[in-house]
């Protein structure tokens, strides 16, 4: 497995902690805060592996 299909997996395990967050901010009203931070960080890993990714397919 190369650098690319290594952050493409890594890529698709942020989505789904992303969606699971999000799914425990909409049903658990009393720790919605924390799911909703978590969420939001969740975003930031996905946004920092997308751009490494676009890097390295343009090297």
């Amino acid at each position: 497995m190369g650098p690319v299909e290594a952050l493409e997996l890594a890529l698709s395990k942020e989505k789904e902690a992303i969606e699971l967050y999000q799914k425990f901010y909409r049903e658990f009203a009393a720790a919605k805060d924390i799911f909703l931070f978590l969420a939001n960080e969740e975003q930031k890993h996905r946004n920092l592996i997308e751009k490494k990714i676009s890097e390295l397919k343009t090297e």
